[in-house]
């Protein structure tokens, strides 16, 4: 398939769901990125219960109905430690994996072709390895899961995470070479990373968030962002990616991400990745490209 660009449908989490995927149609997006947050997104996990399957089955609905994919869920609990993949406490990483496999039945029953996940953090003052250990050990275990789903699993390297630096998301990737990355590059330039920094990455993409952000900025607007979107989408396209671009303008309190007109910043954002696709399609088609 050709990239394609999707929205993520809790960048409008005060509308109601069947709104915000008006929008995201009316705005031409191909796909939609569902969020399956515990407590803040609009199809939560303690309301789909065991009814996996009839929820599941409104929300295809719902996205067919107005010529949606579905391109990515991304599952959350209520925060980075709470039932982290790679816990400490062993009954805490049970509860992570249960916590999974109804996502992923979820995902599978909505016709996803991945699911993100995020991948835990360092507590306390543990040594790095021991967090790395532990999150390999259990995403091990996700990856053949979502596998036998037919599912791409992938995790966000994220601030707050263990892998907040593409020099430490590249050091895990040595520990679990099967995994996927779902790839935001605001993370990292928040933290001060360049492009540079980060392409290297970009061979193990699965998925890709995109947003304005600037160093010490986790979400700009477009105007203020620093973030070479073109030169990713060249980037990805000399790897052969194969996936989506998902627009992912968030409204959150967390690192001030909501300081920002979300639906003007999409449409910009969106505009941008469209011309940088076209570009791409016009350099393969040319003769110097083919």
């Amino acid at each position: 398939m050709a990239i394609e660009l999707s929205c993520a449908d809790y960048t409008w989490p005060a509308a109601p769901h069947t709104t915000a995927l008006d929008l995201i149609s009316g705005l031409g997006f191909a796909a939609v990125d569902l969020g399956y947050f515990t407590g803040r997104s609009h199809v939560r996990p303690e309301d789909v219960g065991a009814e996996i399957a009839q929820h599941a089955g409104r929300v295809a609905e719902r996205c067919a109905e107005r010529g949606l994919a579905v391109a990515d869920v991304f599952a959350q609990t209520a925060g980075f430690e709470d039932a982290a993949v790679n816990h400490p406490d062993p009954a805490e990483r049970e509860r992570s994996l249960e916590f999974f496999d109804r996502a992923l039945e979820f995902a599978r029953r909505v016709g996803s072709p991945g699911m993100t996940i995020l991948p835990g953090v360092v507590f306390g003052g543990e040594p790095w390895e021991d967090a790395a250990g532990r999150a390999a050990e259990g995403l091990r275990i996700r990856i053949d899961r979502a596998a036998e789903a037919g599912l791409r699993l992938s995790v966000e390297p994220h601030q707050g995470s263990f892998i907040d630096t593409p020099e430490l998301t590249a050091r895990f990737l040595e520990m679990v070479p099967d995994l996927r990355l779902t790839l935001d590059y605001g993370h990292f330039v928040f933290g001060g990373s360049s492009d540079d920094d980060i392409e290297p990455l970009l061979p193990a993409a699965g998925h890709v968030q995109c947003r304005g952000g600037r160093p010490g900025t986790l979400q700009a607007d477009m105007r203020a962002n620093t973030i070479d979107f073109p030169r990713m989408v060249r980037g990805l396209a000399a790897t052969g990616y194969q996936g989506f671009l998902a627009t992912e303008y968030v409204w959150s309190e967390w690192h001030r991400c909501n300081e920002v007109d979300n639906l003007t910043e999409t449409v910009e954002l969106r505009d941008v990745l469209g011309r940088a696709l076209d570009d791409v399609a016009a350099t393969a088609s040319s003769p110097a490209g083919a």
